[in-house]
Parts: structure tokens; sequence; C-alpha cells
């Protein structure tokens, strides 16, 4: 005969072994599990957390068998929201990081267990990585999934295409299916323009199917006195651009790209009336914050009455001279591109630079020249024109360039 303590432990190992064992094809095709089997899996840790301290008091010998099944009853939740957030690689390193424990206290039981999450954590990334390998060899595969799993137009469904995307984006990367990668950037730009449309009071749709709907509220916020309305008008072009180049809408890309230049002529407009040319201290909330403990963003800049571009190269030499001249030519076409681009210049070859030279990073008194970026595996640095043809045109093409400042004019400011 069994007493009911053996009864209530046996159950309790034998619910536990019907979630742990469990390899069927739902798991290895990464289906969630059911509401019914989280519903479940609460009560039972419910009732598991009001025996415990009852147990502690009474110093019953069954403590340890509790408390064990409340841990692993705690580990099968975490561990299958992660198979539903589709996040394999963190389940992966709980179900190791326990195991590790598990061998510690030579704890044989757990050892099983969680050797049997082991198995089935690595079957499921396999099975997953199969899965979006098969999901975007095929482009019509993809994007009618993708176009299924957003059809309620909700920003949660939005987000799910978003993860689903990182997913299959990451994968071909790791195979380098560089095309396919291309295309799976343009789905990921997609669903942030999205999210922007669903959360904002604006229509992507309408703004990019007629440039008088665009024009009507570009224009109403680049003429306002606030420099708030104008960057709200640069993020509304940005998602017009990532909205457009995805659904090839009838206002083109172009169309756009140009509109940006008129944002950062109202800006640099709006901060020269209010002064704030000469005293750029003011503009910390606005401007880019050039600093030796963050990567810079790349591009090109208005500094005072100079240009500065900021980029990455791989030198050819280790001798610091040479390796500045070489930064000097990069960040010339870089620059060159920039006014190309924009059509701030016929052709590159009526370009003329004045005097160019890199604008050092410090810290504890120290200078360099070059900040390594270990994504990039690149050298950044930032270079600084102070003349562009001539004075004229200088100051004509800087007015498209946002604001940059450096940390020492910001505390400079702060001091006074």
């Amino acid at each position: 005969m069994f007493n009911a303590r053996q009864i209530t432990k046996a159950a309790g190992l034998l619910f536990l072994l019907m979630l742990a064992i469990e390899l069927d094809g739902q798991d290895i095709s990464l289906q969630p599990k059911s509401a019914a089997f989280f519903d479940s899996l609460d009560n039972r840790i419910t009732v598991l957390q009001q025996q415990i301290p009852r147990l502690k008091q009474s110093h019953d010998i069954s403590l340890f068998h509790m408390q064990r099944e409340l841990d692993h009853a705690l580990f099968i939740q975490a561990y299958e929201q992660y198979v539903v957030d589709e996040d394999l690689f963190r389940a992966k390193d709980m179900v190791e990081s326990r195991l590790e424990r598990s061998r510690l206290r030579k704890d044989e039981y757990s050892i099983d267990f969680y050797n049997a999450y082991k198995d089935k954590v690595y079957n499921q990334i396999k099975f997953q990585r199969m899965y979006y390998q098969s999901l975007f060899e095929n482009e019509k595969n993809f994007r009618k999934k993708f176009f299924s799993m957003t059809k309620d137009e909700t920003p949660e469904a939005y987000r799910r295409a978003q993860h689903m995307t990182d997913l299959a984006l990451k994968y071909a990367e790791e195979n380098n299916f560089t095309e396919t990668a291309k295309g799976l950037r343009n789905y990921r730009i997609y669903t942030e323009a999205m999210l922007f449309d669903i959360q904002s009071p604006y229509d992507l749709k309408t703004l990019t199917e007629s440039q008088h709907d665009f024009e009507k509220v570009f224009l109403a916020l680049i003429e306002s006195d606030s420099i708030s309305s104008i960057k709200e008008a640069e993020q509304l072009i940005g998602y017009c651009i990532q909205y457009a180049k995805f659904v090839k809408t009838t206002v083109s890309v172009g169309y756009f790209e140009q509109q940006k230049l008129a944002a950062a002529t109202a800006l640099s407009d709006l901060l020269d009336r209010q002064g704030s040319a000469s005293n750029l201290g003011s503009l910390t909330d606005q401007a880019i914050l050039a600093r030796l403990d963050s990567l810079n963003p790349r591009g090109v800049y208005k500094w005072h009455e100079y240009v500065v571009v900021i980029s990455e190269f791989n030198p050819s030499s280790g001798f610091e001279n040479v390796k500045k001249g070489e930064a000097i030519i990069n960040a010339d076409n870089v620059l060159a591109a920039y006014l190309k681009k924009n059509k701030l210049c016929k052709s590159t070859d009526d370009l003329k630079f004045g005097y160019s030279y890199i604008i050092p990073y410090k810290s504890n008194n120290k200078a360099s020249s070059f900040l390594y970026h270990p994504d990039l595996q690149k050298w950044q640095y930032i270079a600084c024109y102070t003349l562009i043809n001539n004075p004229g045109y200088t100051r004509a093409v800087s007015r498209y360039m946002p604001p940059i400042i450096f940390d020492d004019e910001s505390q400079m400011n702060t001091d006074k």
C-alpha cells in the first residue's frame, strides 16, 4: 500500500516526466504549447508554492523532492516561453546552466531531467534553422508567410513578423546568402515603417501616394519655429522612404531623399535665427555628440563654419601619418558622394577641397586619431574640412548638414 505522501510525490513526478521527456513532432516543429498547457503548469506551480512553507515548518522529509519539483516546473515554464518567443539560444543557455548546477549537487534525477532538455533544445535549434532556411530559399514563400502573420495589422503582429524576419536574416547572413539577406532587410525595414504607421497620427500609404498630401503635412512641420517639429519631419521622411522602397509607391524614393535636404536646411536656418550657430553647447539635445566611449554615427555634419565627415576604413599602412593621409582620401570620397547624391554639385570633378585634418579622440590626456569599430572591423575617424571650393559654397552646402557637438564644447558651455 502507498501512503498519501508517496502518491502525491509520484503524481508530481509523473506530471513533470510527461512535460520533460516530450519530444514529439509538435515540439520539434516548434509549435508553441497551448494555453491549457500553461494553465495546467501554473496551477501545479501554485500548489507547490503553497505546500513548501508548511513542509519547511514541519521539517518534512519530502521537502527536498517538493522543492525540486517546483524548480523543474518553473524551469519548464520559462523554457516553453522561450520556445513561444523563438528565443532558443537563451533556452539553451538556461538548460546548460541548470545542468551544470545539478552536476555540482550530484543530483542524478535533475541531471537526467536537464539532459533530456539539452537534447530537446539542440533538436529544436536544428529544426528552427532548417525551417527558416527553407522559408527564405523562395522569396514567395517568405512573403506569403510574412503577410499571413501581419494580416491583422496590429503592433503585435508586426513585432512577430519582425522577430521572424530577424531569425531568417540571421541564418541568411551565417550562410553568406548576400542577396537573400538584402531582401530580408527590406522586410525588416518595412516592419519598422508599419509600426510607426500604426502608432503615429500619420498614414504612410496616403503620404507616399500623393506629393500634395505629403507636402501639406511636411511643410507645416519644417516651417515651424520648433526644433522638435523639424526633427519630427526628418523622422517622417525616413519612414516614408522605408515604406516607399518596399511598396514601390507612386511618389519616388528620390523625391523623399530631396525632402531630407529641405528638412536639414530648415533646421540650419532655424538655428541661425536663434543665434545658435555660434553657441553649439545649447544644441546638445539636437546634435550628434562626438565622444570616445561610444562609436559615432557615420555621416556628413556641420561644425561651426566647417564640414565634418565621420566614417570607417581599413588602412593599408601602420604608420600614423600614412594612415591619416589614407583617411583624408577616404573622407574626400565620402564627402564627394554625399554632395553628388544630394545634387549639391553637378560633378565631383568640380569639387576642390581646402585644408582638411583628422580630429583626434581624447581620453585621459591621450589622443588617438582612430577608433576601432569591432563590429565592422574597421577604424573610425573624424575628418574636418575648412573649405569646399570657396567660403560661399561651403556655407551654402553646410546648411544641408546636421550639426555636431564635441564633449569639450558641451563642457565649456556647462561650466559657464
